[in-house]
């Protein structure tokens, strides 16, 4: 793995900033995420893909990536939050594309698959759980069986992360008594997609029915809990990336607020109760980057010791950064006062995000209970 120097992340940030600028308004993320009910922007993941090369930069350089870490992942996903951007960043390219790629030796296609997701020609998710939460074995509900040597799996899944427009779908299953990883065509025989209705429109999830749909088996005889859990880790640090990214987002859109939005003939932001409201956005903000940006360490070490504690990293930053957004969220809502509460004004936007995101892969409270298990908090209790 190689690291990004300094100036690297800057000049990354800033060609992710721009593309989103240019092609992301606030008013195109409506267009897409609540206007269209796509909620993907395929000319927006276009240019991020092919211009600016998002996809590839964790990809190793055997499969025609630039073999950045976690890390690189984000700094994208940072300036992705900022905008809400609706692109599958964080279900395709980090926890999706993750797993193809750990289990590559096992798929006859994993080279010219990856291509094509690194090149954004294709998309895919991944249905781990049958909640789309928290990873746990007990939370499987799909189900393999093998017959003339084709594997045929049944069951149903909901609230996949960018399920509706996904190509391939990566799923875990029971085969044989053992949690096992299979990849599905979605558009195949016996796969029956339907988008869900969601809140944040730009986190489209899709309900997905398999019967006796055709799959690849992908992964190992024995275990892979581990590899599905890295992944998942992995996924969480990004996604707490994203989420730093949106409260930064939310504490310039209220602040600024403050300082124009006048009362009594001065700007609301000088009456300490607004003041004290920014103060604790702004440390809820810094709390988030620091447990993000503990985790993406984790995630990317060669150190054995940190990387140890890359679960409880992951779960603290997607319960700190979690937190954080929402607590930002409402807190921006109420510093707008009344056109907080309307259509027209863009905090909603973001309150959507934050409520989505305290739910994906797990919420608040299952993350500090994962935490305190992990690192044996309560001391056996």
């Amino acid at each position: 793995m190689t690291a990004l120097a300094d100036d690297e992340r800057r000049e990354l940030a800033q060609s992710v900033r721009s593309a989103c600028e240019r092609l992301a308004p606030e008013e195109r993320v409506r267009a897409v995420a609540y206007a269209d009910g796509a909620g993907f922007d395929t000319a927006l993941w276009d240019v991020l893909c092919n211009q600016v090369g998002i996809a590839a930069i964790a990809l190793p350089e055997e499969f025609g990536g630039a073999g950045y870490g976690t890390s690189a992942l984000g700094v994208v996903a940072h300036e992705l939050g900022r905008v809400l951007a609706p692109v599958p960043f964080v279900s395709s390219t980090v926890l999706a594309t993750g797993l193809l790629l750990d289990l590559a030796d096992h798929d006859p296609d994993a080279e010219k698959r990856l291509t094509a997701l690194v090149e954004g020609r294709r998309t895919a998710a991944a249905a781990l759980t049958g909640d789309g939460g928290v990873w746990r074995r007990s939370a499987i509900t799909l189900h393999a069986k093998q017959s003339a040597g084709q594997w045929r799996v049944d069951g149903t899944v909901r609230h996949v992360l960018g399920g509706a427009a996904a190509d391939d779908v990566v799923v875990v299953a029971n085969a044989d008594g053992e949690p096992a990883v299979f990849l599905l065509d979605a558009g195949g025989d016996g796969v029956d997609v339907h988008s869900e209705r969601v809140l944040d429109g730009t986190r489209p999830m899709a309900t997905i029915t398999l019967s006796g749909a055709s799959a690849t088996r992908i992964s190992w005889d024995g275990p892979i809990d581990d590899v599905v859990q890295r992944n998942v880790d992995v996924a969480l640090a990004v996604l707490s990336a994203e989420q730093v990214g949106a409260c930064e987002r939310v504490l310039e859109i209220a602040t600024a607020h403050a300082r124009t939005r006048e009362q009594f003939g001065r700007p609301i932001g000088g009456f300490q109760a607004v003041k004290h409201k920014c103060a604790n956005m702004l440390v809820d903000l810094e709390w988030a980057r620091s447990a993000s940006q503990a985790a993406l360490q984790a995630c990317d070490t060669d150190d054995p010791t940190i990387a140890e504690e890359a679960p409880w990293r992951a779960s603290m930053a997607k319960a700190v950064c979690s937190e954080s957004l929402r607590n930002a969220a409402a807190t921006n809502v109420q510093i707008h006062g009344g056109i907080g509460f309307t259509w027209e004004d863009p905090a909603h936007l973001y309150l959507r995000r934050a409520r989505t995101d305290e739910v994906v892969l797990g919420s608040p409270a299952q993350h500090w209970d994962r935490l305190a298990a992990v690192t044996n908090l309560l001391g056996g209790r």
